[in-house]
């Protein structure tokens, strides 16, 4: 029964992949209107109000008040008072549409992909590399995410994916395969020892976003003057025993499918750079500095990003 459900899932993928954008364009004019209404409390009305916040945020606060580093670039404002809760969804649902397109090696959507700032990442690497130490590449659920995984492949031989359970064994199987190359191994939330284990051994890369997570205790950050969560102890710790960390981050436009590396952070950077400018002595400035970068992504590209995952914002609207 499971090898016929992994088949079959793997047909129905390779078809709904392979149908035209225009089948797509007419697919979500219908069935968004619907979602809209059957989650006007839930998930549609989240995002509603997140955005209205976020917008309320970026209006009061103007250029260059979010205590960003010198080196980050302020978000446009006008940028995130455009959009609403409709561009956000129809984001979402046209980037899944082309990462699983791009797992599955689709050349349309392979040759659009264009990587910036690869200096950040190999100069990390060598870096590392003196001191014997791995890296992580660590992002957020905005574009076309699931492809970041697979790009890191292009820099290391062992690159390592914790990724969480999703629908059914043969769903995952599925999925799992989608995923695949040489160069990458999956790791399920529960073997993160395992994970740091071989993570150190083979001086890889580790993969990870850090904006969901399910079970697990994140960091307390503030994003839009709200508190929120990023969940990055994970990356936290092992900077902390020795590895370099490198923000990166993917956007869709038109013509580009953008993969960008934004920053390095050193092994042992809390350590070896004391507290964030005006932080409290109990604060990371790798926590603080990860969280600026992630809050002027959102704001510059903030139709394509999830905003009404359940535990993003953790005041009660």
């Amino acid at each position: 029964m499971r090898r016929f459900k992994v088949i079959t899932y793997k047909f129905l993928i390779n078809i709904l992949l392979r149908l035209p954008d225009a089948f797509y364009a007419v697919l979500f004019a219908i069935v968004f209107p619907v979602y809209k209404a059957l989650h006007k409390k839930r998930a549609y009305g989240r995002v509603e109000k997140h955005l209205a916040t976020a917008k309320e945020y970026e209006a009061r606060e103007g250029y260059g008040t979010n205590k960003m580093p010198r080196d980050v670039k302020s978000p446009n404002i006008s940028t995130i008072a455009k959009i609403n809760a409709r561009d956000t969804f129809k984001g979402i649902f046209w980037n899944a549409l082309e990462s699983y397109r791009g797992l599955a090696r689709f050349k349309s959507v392979e040759k659009r992909i264009v990587y910036e700032n690869e200096h950040i990442i190999r100069n990390a690497i060598a870096d590392c590399a003196k001191q014997n130490a791995p890296i992580a590449g660590i992002s957020i659920h905005q574009g076309a995410f699931e492809l970041m995984h697979r790009a890191l492949c292009r820099y290391s031989e062992h690159v390592h994916l914790i990724t969480d359970s999703v629908g059914d064994i043969a769903f995952r199987e599925v999925l799992k395969d989608l995923r695949s190359d040489p160069h990458l191994t999956e790791y399920h939330p529960d073997e993160t020892g395992r994970l740091i284990r071989e993570l150190f051994r083979t001086k890889g890369i580790l993969a990870m976003v850090i904006d969901q997570g399910k079970h697990t205790k994140g960091n307390s950050v503030s994003l839009f003057g709200r508190p929120s969560t990023l969940y990055l102890r994970l990356p936290q710790k092992i900077n902390e025993m020795g590895a370099g960390i490198v923000t990166f981050r993917t956007w869709s436009e038109k013509k580009r499918i953008v993969i960008r590396f934004e920053k390095y952070y050193p092994p042992k950077y809390d350590e070896s750079i004391g507290n964030a400018i005006n932080a409290a002595p109990s604060e990371s400035a790798l926590v603080t500095g990860i969280a600026r970068e992630v809050e002027t992504w959102i704001a510059e590209h903030p139709e394509q990003w999830s905003w009404n995952y359940h535990r993003n914002f953790i005041a009660t609207l």
